[in-house]
């Protein structure tokens, strides 16, 4: 080739090459151009990515906030429904009488409150609607930005599409969950408010109906017992409940003058525990969720105001707000179906359910079953129970209006007491007894038959339940006409009084008219005097005729106690035989010098008596042959003998020889050992350490001043110290044997002591500070029963009165002629500030001289502390 046709061709290689580099060039410049901007991309996309999250931040805040303000709405709705229900307890009367009247006016009073939740409703359901509505443009403007940014890179978009459908994904749950919860707090607020109409209803129906005579009170509760849970039948632990009864005072037992409203409150006692709980709680469910609602929630109906009990402290530790929640969970859960929203009829509980009751009441032996409480009359055949202080309240109001009422007129006031002295105040007496339902019990009426019409009116009219009526001891037999009275007294025995007492003097020959009588007057205790042989046939014909008979006294000769308890035993087992089980529980023979109880067990056979020798009666010492032809015959069954003075070593071997021949049934000794002589005091000792099944043992060692007396007293008690449960010293000269007696009071003597008495007969001059002293060592001890009747030191006096232990005393008895003010006031502070509770004080003995004014006030202390001591005093 030409090297001029080289040259252009070499020339267009070269422009060629740098064409060609020029576009490699541009195009690498478009490449970069293209990182460039796919960087960017990429940058946009993080930022977007960064705000994404930033957003759902935002978003999960608000979504908070959403539910903060839905949590503080639902407080607001509990504190409008806690308004709503003081209005609705302010307007408990205008329900009463809508239950009173219609089904329909209970409809429309649901229907308005109802209406009024609706009008909650909507304005939460708009609040929380514009809430929503906001969170929904922001996340709809999100979506949009979001949307924007990914159109402009692709593959970035795809990428990120899993994010963008999880967000979508939140707010779709977002807008279910603000749908959901509005329909969750209406249905939950309008649950809670059915629920509490339902309770008021129910609670209103069962206070509304009248209240008879009970046997326990009507209104209780039960509550968690202060106890670790026990397993259940399952192994599960099961919470143990306590019944807790309601004093049911009101504006019956207010006064006039009482500004303070008497308001439902629980018993001053420590409740019940249960026996089969469970088998209760499926028995009484009903009733009881009732009753819980009842202190739950409060009502105001006929006279009666049950308060809101919560925040109120129960014990230590828990509110009985807490302890009321408690109770009702475990209602509802274990009692199904015992409060359907469908079942609004009162579930009251009759007389026989309420006796019932007792037997799933834990409590010990003798106890009663009114948690504390007292029966009292408010109106016609209508009943309420009552505290022991709102008892005490109405008494003293009622008795003083009584007086007030009276006090013109010719009546004598002693205390409780009053003696009438013409018929017109007498009258006027029966008139106020008429209207004054707060009295409850009226004692020794006498002259029956003046007052036979104006019997009958009393009892259909007052509030009395407990009378005791004297006059017919008058009669001389019961075959004569009673009259009018025997008409009105059928009525009023068969309806008003429960437990009548007759008392006849002379049987007679069996008549008409004493059967019909005492057969429409159907007594429950029967006492009879002047019985002779001839009478037995009578005597049976009243017993067989009467099954209510729970008591008969009988006054014979010695020589007919045997053919008389086998004729009341004959009796009764021919009533037996015929299919009916008597009530008699006790025949009691009576004689001037000894008394025969035979008292007959609810399951034993007829003739399984255990008959109680009593021979305190004894009057004289000389003793007639039948006295031990009766202990011969019933000794070996005896449940307690008591040993008077009067029997001397004869008794001893009778005693000694019973129990050596058969095994006794002894199981209480009271022996007063003046007339026993040495001889007959070892045969005695015997006799006693022979007696295995011994619960009380008592000696009255008397004339402990004799030399003989004091010999005997420090025999018997080195001898069965740690046997005796009750001692009663007495004597004159106390300074020379009290010394000697005390040493058996030293550490570890007398262990089972828990009555002491420590007189001085004559009374002498006033003790030493030593002997003093020793009194109050004895005294120290933990007593069921103190009796000090001696001239102490005022310093010994204090000592003593600090000595008591008053956690065990329940009967204190001292002579007001050697206490004085000073030391009654310690003894009154003590009892007052004792922080014993409940008190087991029962009675309070200061009789003797008249005390002043200032030791009146100081008693109405006690009263007030302890309203159920009874004190014996003159004032």
């Amino acid at each position: 080739m030409a090297p001029r046709q080289q040259r252009q061709t070499d020339t267009a290689h070269s422009e060629m090459l740098n064409l060609v580099q020029q576009q490699m060039e541009e195009l690498l410049e478009r490449i970069q151009q293209d990182g460039q901007k796919t960087e960017d991309a990429l940058t946009s996309i993080r930022k977007t990515d960064q705000q994404r999250e930033h957003t759902q931040q935002q978003t999960q805040d608000q979504i908070d906030q959403i539910l903060q303000t839905l949590q503080q709405m639902n407080r607001q709705h509990i504190e409008e429904a806690e308004q709503i229900t003081q209005q609705l307890n302010l307007h408990t009367q205008q329900w009463e009488e809508a239950l009173q009247t219609s089904q329909q006016n209970q409809q429309e009073q649901t229907e308005a409150v109802q209406q009024m939740l609706q009008r909650l409703d909507q304005e939460s359901l708009q609040q929380i609607q514009q809430i929503r509505q906001q969170m929904q443009q922001q996340i709809d403007k999100v979506l949009n930005n979001v949307q924007r940014l990914f159109q402009k890179a692709e593959q970035p978009q795809q990428q990120h599409e899993p994010s963008l459908q999880q967000l979508h994904e939140t707010g779709s749950a977002k807008q279910d969950r603000d749908r959901l919860l509005p329909e969750r707090t209406r249905q939950d607020t309008s649950q809670v408010f059915d629920h509490f109409i339902q309770a008021q209803y129910r609670v209103q129906a069962v206070l509304a109906q009248p209240s008879p005579k009970l046997p326990v009170p009507r209104l209780f509760i039960i509550l968690p017992a202060p106890t670790a849970a026990v397993k259940g039948q399952g192994g599960s632990p099961s919470m143990q409940f306590r019944l807790h009864f309601l004093c049911e005072c009101g504006s019956h037992t207010m006064d006039k003058d009482c500004s303070q409203p008497h308001e439902v409150h629980l018993a001053n006692h420590p409740g019940y525990d249960l026996n089969n709980q469970e088998e209760f709680l499926n028995k009484y469910g009903s009733y009881l969720l009732t009753m819980m609602y009842m202190v739950k929630y409060g009502t105001k109906t006929r006279g009666l105001v049950v308060p809101p009990l919560l925040g109120l402290n129960v014990g230590e530790g828990e509110s009985i707000g807490q302890l009321i929640d408690d109770a009702i969970s475990h209602l509802e859960e274990t009692a199904t179906g015992c409060f359907d929203a469908d079942t609004t009829a009162p579930q009251n509980l009759d007389a026989t359910e309420l006796a019932n009751l007792k037997s799933y009441l834990k409590t010990g032996s003798g106890q009663y079953f009114s948690g504390g409480l007292s029966q009292m009359k408010i109106q016609k055949a209508h009943y309420a129970w009552i505290c022991s202080e709102h008892l005490r309240e109405c008494y003293e109001s009622t008795l003083q209006q009584l007086r007030y009422n009276t006090i013109s007129q010719d009546a004598v006031w002693y205390g409780n007491e009053v003696k009438v002295k013409s018929g017109e105040t007498t009258q006027l007496i029966y008139d106020n007894l008429s209207r004054l339902f707060r009295i409850q019990r009226v004692e020794n009426w006498r002259s029956i038959t003046d007052t036979d019409l104006r019997l009958d009116s009393y009892h259909s009219t007052s509030g009395s339940t407990t009378d005791t009526l004297s006059g017919l001891d008058d009669l001389e037999s019961v075959s004569l006409d009673f009259g009018r009275f025997t008409m009105s007294a059928r009525d009023i025995f068969r309806d008003q009084i429960k437990d009548v007492i007759i008392s006849i003097r002379d049987p007679g020959a069996p008549t008409l008219d004493d059967l019909e009588f005492i057969q429409q007057c159907p007594p429950a205790a029967l006492a009879i005097s002047k019985t002779q042989q001839k009478d037995d046939n009578h005597l049976a014909g009243i017993f067989h005729h009467n099954l209510s008979i729970t008591s008969l006294r009988i006054d014979c000769d010695m020589n007919r106690f045997i053919a008389v308890i086998d004729l009341v035993c004959t009796t009764r087992e021919k009533i037996l035989q015929s299919g009916i089980w008597p009530t008699l529980r006790m025949l009691e023979l009576v004689h001037p010098e000894i008394n025969v109880k035979v008292s007959f067990d609810e399951e034993s056979p007829v003739l399984d008596t255990a008959p109680r020798i009593d021979l305190g009666n004894c009057q004289s010492y000389v003793v007639e042959p039948d006295v031990y032809n009766s202990i011969r015959q019933h000794g070996l069954s005896a449940v307690t003998f008591v040993v008077p003075a009067s029997f001397s070593d004869h008794f001893t071997k009778l005693l000694d020889e019973s129990i050596q021949k058969n095994e006794s049934r002894i199981a209480r000794i009271d022996i007063t050992p003046t007339s026993i002589t040495t001889e007959g005091l070892y045969t005695l000792n015997q006799a006693i350490d022979k007696l295995q099944g011994l619960a009380y043992f008592r000696l009255c060692l008397e004339n402990l001043s004799e030399k003989t007396q004091e010999e005997k007293a420090l025999q018997l008690l080195e001898r069965h110290k740690g046997r005796l449960t009750s001692l009663h010293l007495g004597g004159a000269k106390v300074e020379d044997w009290l010394p000697k007696i005390s040493g058996a009071f030293t550490y570890g003597g007398l262990p089972l002591l828990e009555e002491l008495f420590v007189e001085s007969r004559p009374t002498t001059d006033q003790l030493s500070h030593t002997n003093g002293q020793q009194i109050v060592r004895m005294a120290s001890r933990p007593l069921k029963v103190l009796g000090v009747d001696l001239d102490l030191q005022p310093q010994d006096w204090e000592e003593l009165v600090k000595a008591i232990n008053l956690s065990t005393l329940e009967e204190l008895h001292f002579n007001p002629d050697f206490i004085r003010h000073n030391q009654l006031k310690l003894l009154v502070d003590r009892i007052a500030d004792s922080g014993v509770s409940p008190l087991p004080m029962r009675i309070l003995d200061f009789k003797g001289n008249e005390y002043r004014e200032s030791t009146r006030e100081l008693l109405t202390r006690i009263q007030e502390k302890a309203p159920h001591v009874r004190i014996q005093c003159n004032i």
